[in-house]
């Protein structure tokens, strides 16, 4: 069953604070909300970055959008890397 955290602000500075502060690995994937992730895109573009490189990887931490309809705006899932 997969847990879904609420981010406080859905931003490239927003998930990189939640990437710090919750520790997420690199390789490690992020899925948001087809609208959250609209809205992080929107936020690359308006800055210095400009248009994101796909997979969009924030802290080599790879951040992409829910194409199961489960997660909720707002929230973030974490997909943990499986490591051998």
């Amino acid at each position: 069953m997969s847990e879904f955290t609420f981010l406080h602000r859905m931003s490239v500075a927003g998930i990189r604070d939640y990437i710090i502060t919750h520790r997420i690995d690199q390789g490690d994937t992020l899925v948001l909300n087809p609208h959250d992730f609209e809205h992080l895109i929107q936020d690359m573009k308006n800055s210095a970055e400009g248009i994101p490189d796909i997979p969009v990887k924030i802290l080599n931490v790879i951040v992409t959008q829910d194409s199961t309809d489960t997660v909720p705006i707002g929230k973030v899932q974490i997909v943990k890397n499986e490591k051998f």
